[in-house]
């Protein structure tokens, strides 16, 4: 099986309006989610197959239906596919594309349902079923000739993708739950940077402190002073205690409101810090949301690409190479 590497935000389609299982909230896929390769040898109404579950050509055609409806919508009710939107590539391949990379990563989650035993209940099963038959009532006739579908088939889509959001909800459930306040700090300092490299020790010293004696004592601002002596030209930046890597930055974090460190020697370098914020609370809340999802798409990507590793996978290339995009 040849792997493909992918980075992308799993597609919110407008079947999602009508079916909302077909949405994952929150998910991410990551740079290094496999998917589906390209292996032929299925039936010609089959698209892939991943371990015993197979997608047939209907279940793929309705969401390709669904997501160049989305683009035609987007691009004021009519497309042309056959724009280039680069040197290589016209604007129906780049959907094929993405359609073939979200559907095959969610009924690839749906094919680690079965695998772990995660099964719809009796009640998600009823609401699925009213969704798809709410979706396919909906369809127009010449829609339904394009993916040749039946309501079975809606179903079976919506069916595979309730199951992937469970799949990974089971996986991401509890990941960063470990993550604190503390982790997530974000703060806000003003600092200056001298270097040893281009003036004496003994003379960044003195001059270091000398600027927080003034400021101490309420004579000047340390921002004038960090414009006037700091070799960098930015003097005040907000740090987040999960990316600090410097000594300064580090240090920082043991600062309170207004109060300035003492000289941090690192290296050739020589900083004076002084603390404007040492807790910015909806910067902190937004790190703290972003830790968590990256934590979340950590431990997503090992279980699904050692479940890809795993499974056998085929692809219907030769019949997804023939597919147009619809006339819209």
């Amino acid at each position: 099986m040849r792997k493909k590497q992918i980075g992308i935000k799993c597609m919110a389609i407008s079947l999602v309006m009508a079916c909302s299982v077909l949405n994952f909230t929150g998910c991410s896929i990551g740079d290094n989610t496999p998917i589906i390769g390209n292996i032929t040898g299925l039936k010609s109404n089959q698209m892939f197959k991943i371990d015993e579950l197979v997608c047939s050509k209907s279940e793929y055609m309705i969401c390709l239906l669904d997501t160049a409806k989305q683009y035609a919508k987007d691009f004021g009710g009519s497309v042309d596919w056959k724009n280039k939107i680069s040197d290589h590539k016209t604007l129906e391949e780049f959907v094929k594309d993405k359609v073939k990379e979200s559907i095959t990563v969610k009924y690839a989650l749906a094919a680690m349902a079965k695998k772990n035993n995660v099964t719809l209940s009796d009640t998600e099963k009823t609401e699925v079923s009213k969704q798809a038959s709410q979706y396919y009532k909906a369809m127009t006739d010449s829609e339904k000739d394009y993916t040749d579908a039946k309501e079975a088939d809606v179903e079976n889509l919506c069916e595979k993708y309730k199951l992937a959001e469970k799949v990974y909800s089971g996986i991401t459930e509890h990941v960063g739950d470990d993550i604190s306040e503390e982790d997530a700090r974000v703060i806000k300092i003003q600092y200056i940077k001298m270097d040893s490299s281009k003036t004496k020790v003994s003379k960044i010293k003195s001059t270091l402190n000398e600027v927080k004696s003034v400021v101490e004592g309420g004579y000047q601002e340390f921002s004038r002073e960090a414009k006037q002596y700091s070799v960098d030209s930015t003097v005040e930046k907000d740090i987040k205690k999960s990316e600090a890597t410097l000594k300064y930055e580090t240090e920082a974090f043991n600062l309170t409101k207004g109060k300035i460190s003492d000289i941090i020697e690192d290296g050739d370098s020589y900083y004076l810090v002084y603390c404007v914020n040492n807790y910015i609370k909806d910067k902190t809340t937004e790190n703290k949301k972003d830790m968590v999802e990256k934590a979340k798409e950590a431990a997503f990507n090992e279980q699904y690409s050692k479940f890809i590793d795993g499974s056998k996978n085929q692809f219907n290339d030769k019949q997804w190479k023939k597919i147009e995009l619809p006339s819209l």
